[in-house]
Protein backbone atom coordinates (compact mmCIF):
# COMPACT_ATOMS: atom_id res chain seq x y z
CA UNK A 1 0.00 0.00 0.00
CA UNK A 2 1.40 3.45 -1.42
CA UNK A 3 1.20 5.29 2.20
CA UNK A 4 2.25 8.66 0.85
CA UNK A 5 0.42 11.89 1.73
CA UNK A 6 -1.10 14.66 -0.78
CA UNK A 7 1.60 17.34 -1.81
CA UNK A 8 2.15 19.63 0.57
CA UNK A 9 3.71 23.51 0.13
CA UNK A 10 2.45 23.93 -4.03
CA UNK A 11 2.96 27.05 -5.23
CA UNK A 12 -0.09 28.20 -7.68
CA UNK A 13 1.45 27.56 -11.34
CA UNK A 14 2.88 24.59 -9.57
CA UNK A 15 -0.88 22.83 -9.45
CA UNK A 16 -1.66 24.09 -13.34
CA UNK A 17 -1.53 20.75 -15.45
CA UNK A 18 -1.34 21.96 -19.13
CA UNK A 19 -2.55 18.96 -21.45
CA UNK A 20 -0.35 18.88 -24.82
CA UNK A 21 -3.54 17.36 -27.01
CA UNK A 22 -1.90 18.64 -29.80
CA UNK A 23 -1.61 16.64 -33.21
CA UNK A 24 2.58 16.63 -33.71
CA UNK A 25 5.64 17.75 -31.86
CA UNK A 26 6.34 21.15 -34.03
CA UNK A 27 2.72 22.56 -32.04
CA UNK A 28 3.72 20.87 -28.93
CA UNK A 29 7.31 22.05 -28.69
CA UNK A 30 5.76 25.51 -29.68
CA UNK A 31 3.14 25.70 -26.74
CA UNK A 32 6.06 23.57 -23.99
CA UNK A 33 8.82 26.58 -24.74
CA UNK A 34 5.54 29.35 -24.19
CA UNK A 35 4.55 27.64 -20.93
CA UNK A 36 7.86 26.10 -19.45
CA UNK A 37 8.28 27.75 -16.15
CA UNK A 38 4.39 29.45 -16.13
CA UNK A 39 2.74 26.13 -15.36
CA UNK A 40 4.12 23.25 -12.93
CA UNK A 41 3.38 19.88 -15.09
CA UNK A 42 2.69 18.92 -18.87
CA UNK A 43 0.49 16.29 -19.96
CA UNK A 44 1.02 13.98 -22.48
CA UNK A 45 -1.76 12.16 -23.72
CA UNK A 46 -2.80 9.37 -26.17
CA UNK A 47 -3.26 12.18 -29.56
CA UNK A 48 0.72 13.34 -29.76
CA UNK A 49 2.25 10.02 -27.75
CA UNK A 50 1.07 7.73 -30.78
CA UNK A 51 1.68 10.38 -33.39
CA UNK A 52 5.08 10.84 -32.02
CA UNK A 53 6.24 7.80 -30.37
CA UNK A 54 7.52 7.12 -26.68
CA UNK A 55 10.88 9.31 -27.42
CA UNK A 56 8.63 12.28 -27.08
CA UNK A 57 9.05 12.31 -23.76
CA UNK A 58 12.71 13.01 -24.16
CA UNK A 59 12.24 15.52 -26.15
CA UNK A 60 9.78 17.32 -23.66
CA UNK A 61 12.24 16.63 -20.76
CA UNK A 62 15.23 18.90 -23.29
CA UNK A 63 12.75 21.69 -23.97
CA UNK A 64 10.62 22.27 -20.91
CA UNK A 65 13.69 21.07 -18.01
CA UNK A 66 11.38 23.16 -15.36
CA UNK A 67 8.39 21.46 -15.90
CA UNK A 68 7.55 18.00 -14.54
CA UNK A 69 5.50 15.50 -17.47
CA UNK A 70 2.49 13.32 -16.55
CA UNK A 71 1.79 10.82 -19.44
CA UNK A 72 -1.37 9.91 -20.01
CA UNK A 73 -2.00 6.68 -21.43
CA UNK A 74 -4.92 5.24 -19.24
CA UNK A 75 -3.85 2.15 -19.49
CA UNK A 76 -6.33 -1.23 -19.14
CA UNK A 77 -5.77 -4.58 -19.64
CA UNK A 78 -5.12 -7.36 -17.94
CA UNK A 79 -3.17 -6.89 -14.90
CA UNK A 80 0.05 -9.18 -16.56
CA UNK A 81 -0.18 -7.06 -19.68
CA UNK A 82 -0.93 -3.73 -17.82
CA UNK A 83 2.24 -4.56 -15.61
CA UNK A 84 4.72 -5.02 -18.52
CA UNK A 85 3.20 -1.83 -20.51
CA UNK A 86 3.87 0.21 -16.96
CA UNK A 87 6.96 -0.81 -16.49
CA UNK A 88 8.00 0.15 -19.93
CA UNK A 89 6.35 3.42 -20.05
CA UNK A 90 8.13 4.22 -16.41
CA UNK A 91 11.80 4.18 -17.65
CA UNK A 92 10.42 7.16 -20.20
CA UNK A 93 11.14 9.37 -17.07
CA UNK A 94 7.23 10.41 -16.84
CA UNK A 95 6.64 11.62 -12.65
CA UNK A 96 2.93 10.17 -13.60
CA UNK A 97 1.27 7.50 -15.52
CA UNK A 98 -2.39 6.85 -15.58
CA UNK A 99 -4.24 3.62 -15.41
CA UNK A 100 -8.07 3.07 -15.77
CA UNK A 101 -9.65 2.29 -12.36
CA UNK A 102 -12.63 0.48 -14.19
CA UNK A 103 -9.29 -2.34 -14.72
CA UNK A 104 -9.93 -3.09 -11.53
CA UNK A 105 -8.04 -3.57 -8.18
CA UNK A 106 -5.65 -6.40 -9.26
CA UNK A 107 -4.82 -4.61 -12.62
CA UNK A 108 -3.72 -1.40 -10.53
CA UNK A 109 -1.38 -3.38 -8.19
CA UNK A 110 0.18 -4.41 -10.99
CA UNK A 111 0.91 -1.28 -12.60
CA UNK A 112 1.98 0.37 -9.08
CA UNK A 113 4.06 -3.02 -8.74
CA UNK A 114 6.07 -2.70 -12.01
CA UNK A 115 5.98 1.41 -11.45
CA UNK A 116 9.12 1.96 -9.97
CA UNK A 117 9.44 5.86 -8.55
CA UNK A 118 6.75 6.77 -11.45
CA UNK A 119 3.53 7.68 -9.63
CA UNK A 120 0.55 5.95 -10.75
CA UNK A 121 -2.85 8.23 -11.12
CA UNK A 122 -6.29 6.55 -11.38
CA UNK A 123 -8.82 7.70 -13.72
CA UNK A 124 -12.28 6.87 -11.97
CA UNK A 125 -14.93 8.21 -14.78
CA UNK A 126 -14.17 10.31 -17.09
CA UNK A 127 -15.40 13.85 -17.12
CA UNK A 128 -17.34 13.76 -20.80
CA UNK A 129 -19.07 10.91 -19.11
CA UNK A 130 -22.72 11.15 -16.57
CA UNK A 131 -23.28 8.27 -14.83
CA UNK A 132 -26.57 9.32 -14.74
CA UNK A 133 -27.14 8.72 -18.39
CA UNK A 134 -26.68 5.01 -18.09
CA UNK A 135 -30.03 3.72 -16.99
CA UNK A 136 -28.08 -0.18 -17.01
CA UNK A 137 -26.59 1.32 -13.90
CA UNK A 138 -28.22 0.53 -10.43
CA UNK A 139 -29.93 3.33 -8.78
CA UNK A 140 -27.30 3.34 -6.08
CA UNK A 141 -24.82 3.22 -8.57
CA UNK A 142 -26.34 6.49 -10.54
CA UNK A 143 -26.13 8.62 -7.49
CA UNK A 144 -23.91 11.32 -7.83
CA UNK A 145 -19.99 10.26 -6.93
CA UNK A 146 -20.90 7.01 -6.05
CA UNK A 147 -19.29 4.81 -9.38
CA UNK A 148 -16.12 7.64 -8.47
CA UNK A 149 -16.28 6.87 -4.74
CA UNK A 150 -16.48 3.13 -5.60
CA UNK A 151 -13.99 2.86 -8.11
CA UNK A 152 -11.23 5.28 -6.16
CA UNK A 153 -11.48 3.06 -3.46
CA UNK A 154 -10.30 0.02 -5.00
CA UNK A 155 -7.27 2.32 -6.53
CA UNK A 156 -6.40 3.47 -2.76
CA UNK A 157 -6.47 -0.02 -1.91
CA UNK A 158 -4.10 -1.05 -5.25
CA UNK A 159 -1.63 1.72 -3.61
CA UNK A 160 -2.58 3.99 -6.51
CA UNK A 161 -0.37 7.86 -5.58
CA UNK A 162 -3.63 9.39 -6.66
CA UNK A 163 -6.82 9.80 -8.40
CA UNK A 164 -8.76 11.18 -11.23
CA UNK A 165 -11.71 12.91 -11.12
CA UNK A 166 -14.40 15.62 -11.74
CA UNK A 167 -14.87 18.58 -9.58
CA UNK A 168 -17.98 17.41 -8.67
CA UNK A 169 -16.51 14.68 -7.16
CA UNK A 170 -13.60 15.70 -5.33
CA UNK A 171 -15.28 17.36 -2.03
CA UNK A 172 -16.64 13.83 -1.71
CA UNK A 173 -13.20 11.98 -2.37
CA UNK A 174 -11.52 14.02 0.26
CA UNK A 175 -14.46 13.44 2.76
CA UNK A 176 -14.20 9.62 2.35
CA UNK A 177 -10.44 9.12 2.16
CA UNK A 178 -8.65 11.96 3.45
CA UNK A 179 -5.50 13.67 2.93
CA UNK A 180 -3.47 10.68 1.16
CA UNK A 181 -4.27 10.26 -2.21
CA UNK A 182 -3.38 13.38 -5.09
CA UNK A 183 -6.81 14.88 -6.32
CA UNK A 184 -5.87 15.22 -10.27
CA UNK A 185 -8.84 17.47 -11.66
CA UNK A 186 -9.82 17.93 -15.33
CA UNK A 187 -12.27 20.09 -16.87
CA UNK A 188 -11.29 23.13 -14.96
CA UNK A 189 -12.89 26.05 -16.72
CA UNK A 190 -12.03 29.81 -15.17
CA UNK A 191 -14.90 31.88 -15.24
CA UNK A 192 -13.27 34.30 -17.63
CA UNK A 193 -12.74 32.07 -20.03
CA UNK A 194 -14.95 31.02 -23.52
CA UNK A 195 -14.32 27.46 -24.70
CA UNK A 196 -16.37 26.59 -27.85
CA UNK A 197 -18.01 23.61 -28.23
CA UNK A 198 -17.28 22.39 -24.73
CA UNK A 199 -17.69 18.42 -24.42
CA UNK A 200 -16.68 18.29 -20.58
CA UNK A 201 -19.97 17.50 -18.45
CA UNK A 202 -18.98 18.19 -15.05
CA UNK A 203 -16.52 21.18 -14.79
CA UNK A 204 -15.03 23.09 -11.80
CA UNK A 205 -13.50 26.45 -11.64
CA UNK A 206 -9.85 26.53 -10.84
CA UNK A 207 -10.14 28.18 -7.10
CA UNK A 208 -13.36 25.95 -6.57
CA UNK A 209 -11.52 22.88 -7.05
CA UNK A 210 -8.77 23.67 -4.94
CA UNK A 211 -11.25 25.02 -2.09
CA UNK A 212 -12.85 21.71 -2.40
CA UNK A 213 -9.58 19.50 -2.10
CA UNK A 214 -7.84 19.28 -5.70
CA UNK A 215 -4.07 18.87 -5.61
CA UNK A 216 -3.79 19.61 -9.76
CA UNK A 217 -6.04 21.32 -12.18
CA UNK A 218 -6.03 19.88 -15.48
CA UNK A 219 -6.20 23.12 -17.66
CA UNK A 220 -6.38 22.74 -21.43
CA UNK A 221 -8.22 25.20 -24.00
CA UNK A 222 -8.46 28.19 -21.61
CA UNK A 223 -4.60 28.06 -21.84
CA UNK A 224 -4.04 26.88 -25.31
CA UNK A 225 -6.65 29.35 -27.01
CA UNK A 226 -5.78 32.04 -24.86
CA UNK A 227 -4.18 35.25 -27.00
CA UNK A 228 -1.23 34.82 -24.54
CA UNK A 229 -1.01 30.91 -23.08
CA UNK A 230 1.65 31.96 -20.65
CA UNK A 231 -0.50 35.07 -19.32
CA UNK A 232 -3.82 33.18 -19.21
CA UNK A 233 -1.93 30.78 -17.13
CA UNK A 234 -0.20 33.12 -14.97
CA UNK A 235 -4.23 34.67 -14.63
CA UNK A 236 -4.82 31.17 -13.28
CA UNK A 237 -2.12 30.88 -10.80
CA UNK A 238 -2.43 34.19 -9.64
CA UNK A 239 -6.35 33.38 -8.87
CA UNK A 240 -4.87 30.52 -6.64
CA UNK A 241 -2.18 32.86 -4.87
CA UNK A 242 -5.43 34.73 -3.24
CA UNK A 243 -6.08 31.07 -1.14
Amino acid sequence: MNSQSGPVGLKPAERIIFPLDLPDWAAASRLAGLLNGHVGWFKVGLELFIAEGPQVIAKLKDKAPETKIFLDLKLHDIPATVGLAMASAAGLGADLITVHAQGGREMMKAAVDNAGRTGVLAVTALTSLNPADFPELTEAARRPGALVIMLAGRAIEAGCRGLVASGRETALLREAFGSRPWLVIPGIRPTWARVAGDDQKRTAAPLEAVKAGADFLVIGRPIRDAADPAEAADRVAAELGGL
